[in-house]
């Protein structure tokens, strides 16, 4: 008997637990899911306004909800009443970002490189460049690499660290330069 009054004692306990604990763990997990769209949203149509490079935008999105998700589960967690389970969640979360950080350091280089290159006036698509060691014409420059064209036909897939961090020759400009420059001195 004694033992069956125990496992009905857990068990109301366990219900009682569960009716006071999940409806809040529920909402918070909802609203926190909700929170994360509409900023992901909001922050969508910012930067389709400011008219960010679609590659950025969408590793700024990644982050955010990457982020968001990280905080609603953590306080999940803890309406649970898991407090510890959340600090150890959040704590295991934040290593795995700091390794993939760490590991990503290359990446990232790339990255900020190629924010500064698609910038940059003297180094745009169609322009003929020497850079990181190739001659050729700039096909395409996304966040971490730089495509060149050569003179022999052979497609350069440059990392943007390379040809940032090193000087880069502009041979010739591309074509719509060209054709922009020739009808401002028609006018003239």
């Amino acid at each position: 008997m004694r033992v069956i009054d125990f496992f009905r004692g857990t068990l109301v306990a366990y219900i009682q637990f569960l009716l006071e604990k999940v409806p809040a763990a529920i909402l918070t997990f909802v609203f926190g899911w909700l929170a994360i769209k509409l900023l992901v949203l909001i922050v969508s149509r910012a930067l389709r306004a400011a008219k960010t490079e679609p590659t950025v935008a969408s590793l700024v999105r990644a982050a955010i909800s990457a982020t968001g998700w990280v905080i609603v589960i953590g306080a999940t967690l803890k309406a649970l009443g898991l407090s510890e389970v959340a600090l150890a969640v959040s704590g295991s979360i934040a290593l795995v970002a700091l390794a993939l950080a760490t590991a990503a350091s290359g990446t990232t280089g790339d990255i900020i490189a190629g924010i500064f290159l698609v910038s940059d006036e003297d180094f745009k698509v169609g322009y003929t460049v020497t850079a990181a060691g190739v001659t050729g014409v700039i096909q395409s420059i996304d966040l971490r690499k730089s495509r060149i064209l050569a003179e022999d036909g052979k497609l350069h897939v440059v990392p943007n660290k390379a040809v940032e961090a090193a000087t880069w020759v502009v041979e010739a400009r591309g074509e719509s330069e060209k054709t922009e420059e020739e009808g401002e001195k028609g006018e003239e």
